[in-house]
């Protein structure tokens, strides 16, 4: 394909998908190019968690203590690659530097109007996409096997608590009530009601690729090769061929760095990888009704059907392309058969997909600071598929040069470009 667009949109996940729609409502001509792996895309993977408490990034004040357990790879939330840690020293840096009560205070005040917008633009998109039986408010459940985790955690409900992010306080047999699918006593949990979920997320996105054809649009199915900043304009080179457009929206998730710096911008982000698996539930067992994230364990249980449960692992720092490493995966199966009554894997092989991290937790979202007519649109990292399509609407907005109805400042690219400010 050789043509011309208004815009073309570099990403086919749940961020680029909705950009390409909410672009093509304001009467753009849109190309989308995207490698067309459905499986490959971190959105197909996702818990399927959209939450208005989704504010608090992993960059948390309580990093210092587990430091020692994460060095040895002794905590299951998370397994580090050393030979892949020289090729994020910019990442960890930052990441290190926001790991502070006031910085994660911070990115809370700025996260709250996105994950605030997140379940109306679901309920927007769901609704011309088909999907609105995909999508529920049932909360979801972060689940403490002791008193002493659940009261380590108290910062955290005193952040939620101070933006108004309802949820409730829930004792054994208060959890074992309101889901009598767990078989593990947990101590205490915390149920976050403002949160819905969206069942089987590959479901989705196939139906959001469905409208955005319906209205209109165009796609290239092949990798960008290369964005190359014209006299007026851009040429994207993908594998199929090379399109012409004004604007550019670089929303391509874990790629996003690596496409960004043939453009001169090195930002600090990383590819957090993670796995999943799915099991069915013994016929016996009730139905798991909402996402669960067992702390104990570092992983998430997330019901992907009447008697389908997607077991979720913690994260992996890794090369986006290395070979899996089943490690978490194994781990995280092994305690979800003690806290569920799980019959066997429904998958050959597990899935392995990479979030786009960066590492204060906040997206990138924004103009280029070096190139007109170029936008971003990465860096969600656990909250993609939850903010993508608010965050459609938003680039929409910038593109056609009006104000987003939430606050983007605390996201600009500039950031996350060059050294951390340590104040």
């Amino acid at each position: 394909m050789d043509g011309t667009a208004d815009i073309v949109v570099v990403g086919g996940g749940m961020v680029g998908l909705a950009c390409a729609i909410a672009l093509k409502d304001r009467g753009l001509d849109v190309v989308l190019c995207d490698p067309g792996e459905a499986r490959a895309r971190t959105s197909y993977g996702n818990a399927g968690v959209v939450s208005r408490g989704s504010i608090l990034p992993m960059s948390s004040p309580a990093l210092w203590g587990k430091l020692p357990a994460y060095l040895r790879n002794a905590d299951r939330g998370l397994r580090l690659r050393y030979t892949h840690l020289p090729r994020i020293i910019p990442y960890t840096a930052h990441f290190l530097a926001s790991a502070r009560a006031s910085r994660w205070r911070r990115a809370a005040a700025a996260l709250l109007p996105l994950t605030s917008a997140a379940y109306p633009a679901h309920e927007r998109l769901a609704a011309r996409a088909g999907t609105s039986e995909r999508l529920q408010r049932t909360g979801w459940l972060k689940a403490y096997r002791t008193d002493a985790a659940f009261e380590a955690a108290a910062l955290e409900r005193e952040i939620l608590s101070g933006h108004g992010v309802a949820f409730d306080i829930l004792d054994t047999v208060g959890i074992r009530d309101l889901e009598p699918a767990l078989v593990r006593p947990y101590a205490r949990a915390m149920l976050l009601t403002e949160t819905g979920s969206v069942r089987e997320p590959g479901r989705l996105i196939e139906a959001c690729e469905a409208l955005f054809a319906g209205l209109g649009g165009r796609r290239v199915r092949g990798s960008v090769e290369r964005l190359s900043p014209e006299a007026e304009g851009w040429r994207v080179v993908t594998e199929a061929g090379a399109v012409r457009a004004q604007q550019v929206v670089l929303a391509a998730g874990a790629a996003s760095g690596g496409i960004a710096r043939t453009l001169g911008y090195r930002f600090a982000v990383a590819a957090e990888r993670g796995y999943h698996r799915h099991y069915a539930l013994h016929p016996d067992s009730p139905p798991l009704t909402r996402p669960v994230l067992d702390t104990g364990a570092g992983s998430i249980l997330s019901p992907m059907g009447e008697h389908r449960v997607r077991v979720l692992s913690g994260v992996e720092l890794n090369a986006r392309h290395a070979a899996p490493d089943h490690t978490q995966i194994e781990a995280a199966s092994r305690e979800a058969a003690e806290t569920l009554r799980l019959g066997g894997p429904l998958d050959n092989e597990p899935w392995l997909g990479s979030r786009p991290s960066t590492p204060d937790g906040m997206p990138v979202i924004g103009p280029a600071p070096r190139h007109t007519g170029l936008l971003f649109a990465f860096g969600h990292g656990h909250i993609g598929l939850s903010t993508g399509p608010i965050t459609g609407e938003i680039v929409a907005d910038l593109a056609t040069g009006r104000k987003p109805a939430v606050p983007v400042a605390a996201f600009a690219p500039e950031r996350l470009l060059g050294w951390p400010r340590l104040l």
